[in-house]
């Protein structure tokens, strides 16, 4: 009796044990449910959307929002220089989407809404220049021990209906060059 009784435990046990093994599903509060991805972010979509239709897509300049205290920490970089910095971001986010999805990708960029089209919301939060100053004067050099980090996000949306289909995120974190080398800064 009590090697049954035991045995009994023990397979309940192990069977409570596997069941809480398997993780809760991830859903955010507008609905989208995560898809395998990396664990810096994620991926989410509307249960069901389907992307196979999508060809094109409009892409909307980003919204740009630097880190917590970074206007503080910077105080000798003047509103033209933010609003120049912020500019030049919105630049290299749509150089840098296009050579990704356009030029390497399936995309077309479309100017206007259509059954194929996918409309990119994009925002950046926390960005963090390091090195603002560098490159202002001519003939200078500005060197940092770390790369810009920021997060990145887009609202993937159909572009006629208006409908959230899904979400990107990813993290550029704030990192260290290794050894602490100083590499000179760039845009």
């Amino acid at each position: 009796m009590w090697r049954l009784a035991t045995i009994l435990v023990l397979v309940t046990t192990l069977a409570a044990g596997c069941a809480a093994d398997r993780p809760p599903e991830e859903i955010t509060p507008d609905g989208l449910v995560r898809v395998p991805s990396r664990s810096a972010g994620g991926v989410y979509r509307a249960p069901d959307a389907s992307f196979i239709q999508y060809r094109r897509v409009i892409l909307e300049p980003p919204s740009i929002g630097f880190v917590k205290r970074w206007m503080d920490n910077h105080p000798d970089v003047s509103a033209t220089e933010i609003a120049r910095m912020r500019a030049e971001t919105v630049l290299l986010f749509r150089q840098e989407f296009a050579r990704e999805l356009v030029e390497r990708g399936p995309y077309e960029f479309a100017e206007d809404p259509a059954a194929d089209v996918l409309l990119v919301v994009p925002t950046i939060d926390d960005l963090d220049i390091v090195a603002p100053e560098s490159a202002v004067e001519p003939g200078t050099r500005t060197f940092t021990t770390g790369p810009v980090s920021m997060k990145v996000s887009g609202e993937l949306r159909d572009a006629q209906t208006g409908k959230l289909v899904g979400r990107v995120i990813t993290y550029q974190p704030p990192e260290r060059y290794p050894f602490n080398e100083l590499r000179i800064a760039k845009s």
